[in-house]
């Protein structure tokens, strides 16, 4: 179906008439001149006259670029049908990890650091069926950051208090953490499909993960595992220590022994040299980290889920994605209509016929 914004312009369709005249009375003028002035039959194949086929493609070139320029200024639209598909809404669970193994720096500037960045890109550009995104976090112990929420700002605002969290959190039980995200998902009033999300970087040392997976496999949710870190054992950093509040006097620390004293003494000058401190064993050797996956990728193999390992941490947006574009299920098709503007193709037809005009001359 074919509509004019502007059909007030097709008023100068009348200059092709006008166009067809003047090509009438130059073809009667040709005429007569050749008649006036013969050329020799052995000068014929030098001669520049045209011929009457060529003439008649010059007025249809003329005649075209005339009336494609008058269509564009009616700004002529088309009506076009589209079928865009509809996705079942869903709501995503992050479950982040956030034991001091996350603070190792294998992956830049740390894979905390870099997890809940790549969050942040993830939600920037969340796909259309996430109408909500709920945040636990978890080491030892497991807290409900954010309930299910569309307000991005707020996670926002989550991810930034993480970070910024100094406290170093010990222990990984990855099985309440899953328990706490799925009382969190049976307990929600809108039944949408939920999606669970957990990102770490290491092995379980819980003993509530096999009642989790139980629990999951009963209620048919899988869990996606997002696994963060590098081949290469590394220490474990756990933050500066805080000698004092800006504005208040510091105090020297009490110290009861020669070997608090040297070791108090080695953590000022790694934060003199801008260097956290790192987690030490009873023998004073620092205590090394590893990547292991074997963990995350029994949970998703027993839930139904996905495994994705993140070794660089620039992936894993990308790869959240993934994991939430494969939970999609298509719950039909909707149909939407609208005009299309022809305003840029009757100029494109205009200009084609101006330069076979020209060329036809």
């Amino acid at each position: 179906m074919l509509r004019l914004l502007a059909p007030e312009m097709l008023e100068w369709l009348l200059i092709l008439p006008v166009l067809a005249a003047c090509w009438i009375i130059q073809e009667h003028y040709r005429r007569r001149m050749r008649l006036a002035s013969p050329i020799n039959a052995r000068f014929l194949a030098l001669s520049r006259r045209s011929r009457p086929g060529t003439r008649a493609a010059t007025l249809a070139a003329a005649l075209i670029c005339a009336g494609a320029m008058v269509f564009a200024l009616a700004r002529p639209q088309v009506i076009m049908a589209a079928r865009d598909p509809q996705f079942e809404r869903q709501d995503l669970v992050i479950v982040l990890d956030r034991s001091v193994s996350m603070r190792a720096a294998d992956i830049l500037p740390s894979r905390l650091v870099r997890a809940t960045s790549e969050i942040r890109n993830f939600l920037r550009q969340r796909p259309d069926a996430i109408d909500r995104v709920a945040l636990v976090g978890f080491a030892d112990a497991s807290l409900v950051l954010s309930y299910p929420t569309a307000d991005v700002d707020s996670l926002f605002f989550y991810l930034d208090w993480i970070n910024d969290d100094p406290t170093p959190l010990f222990g990984t039980n990855m099985g309440g953490a899953l328990i706490k995200a799925l009382d969190l998902v049976q307990k929600d009033q809108r039944k949408t499909r939920k999606v669970v999300l957990l990102i770490s970087a290491g092995d379980d040392l819980g003993s509530d993960l096999e009642a989790a997976l139980n629990m999951y496999r009963a209620a048919r949710i899988p869990v996606h595992c997002l696994g963060i870190g590098g081949d290469v054992p590394v220490a474990i950093p756990i933050g500066p220590l805080k000698v004092g509040t800006p504005g208040v006097e510091s105090k020297e620390p009490v110290v009861e022994s020669e070997e608090e004293g040297l070791e108090a003494a080695r953590r000022s000058a790694l934060e003199a040299r801008g260097e956290a401190p790192e987690l030490r064993n009873e023998q004073d050797q620092p205590i090394m980290t590893r990547y292991s996956e074997s963990t995350l990728r029994r949970i998703a193999e027993t839930t139904g889920g996905r495994y994705f390992r993140s070794s660089t941490g620039s992936e894993m947006a990308s790869e959240i994605n993934t994991i939430v574009r494969g939970e999609r299920r298509l719950v039909g098709w909707k149909t939407s209509t609208g005009y299309r503007d022809w305003y840029g193709a009757c100029l494109a037809v205009a200009l084609v016929a101006g330069a076979g005009f020209w060329l036809f001359l």
